[in-house]
């Protein structure tokens, strides 16, 4: 998990100290939220470019495609994260892009992933406990359901995971048993 974390953040980095170069944070962020829905829409993107499923003129077809999409600065970037083969990383860069974009305002964005979805006011009541938690002004949730974490609920937010899953807690309760 570390390694993912090092390679979203120093791509994701790169990225915004690019955009702040060119004065160009704001229109960067919004296209890389096109580009996180081009791979929300195809699933399987990140790793079609990234594994050997595809010969390299099919995947540079689909690179140029993507790239041809999106302005110059995003069409370079793209390239970049294609040569270095981190395609499959893409949604993770995106991810710490968006932080730092948020994090100069103050707010602090958090992946919630629970067995059932949250209602409004638990979603209300978490926002005020993660922004007291993370100091931030705000807190914009992005909520997952995950069934087979049974309860309770996972956190993932400033480079931080807080499994307060039942599915965990079962897990330590078993490893502790067996000890």
């Amino acid at each position: 998990m570390a390694k993912k974390f090092n390679v979203a953040r120093t791509y994701g980095q790169a990225l915004f100290d690019q955009a702040i170069q060119l004065k160009a944070t704001s229109e960067v962020y919004q296209e890389l939220l096109e580009l996180r829905e081009v791979y929300h829409q195809v699933p399987d993107l990140g790793e079609i470019l990234t594994d050997d499923r595809l010969a390299v003129y099919e995947k540079v077809n689909i690179v140029k495609d993507l790239e041809n999409s999106f302005s110059d600065v995003i069409a370079k970037f793209i390239h970049t994260i294609y040569d270095y083969g981190r395609m499959d990383d893409m949604l993770d860069i995106i991810d710490e892009y968006e932080h730092l974009f948020y994090k100069q305002f103050g707010i602090v964005v958090a992946v919630v992933t629970t067995a059932v979805a949250l209602s409004l006011e638990q979603r209300h009541e978490l926002e005020i406990s993660l922004a007291k938690q993370f100091h931030a002004s705000k807190v914009v949730l992005r909520t997952k359901l995950d069934p087979a974490i049974m309860g309770g609920m996972i956190v993932e937010s400033e480079h931080q995971i807080i499994d307060q899953s039942v599915r965990t807690e079962l897990n330590n309760i078993h490893a502790e048993l067996l000890a």
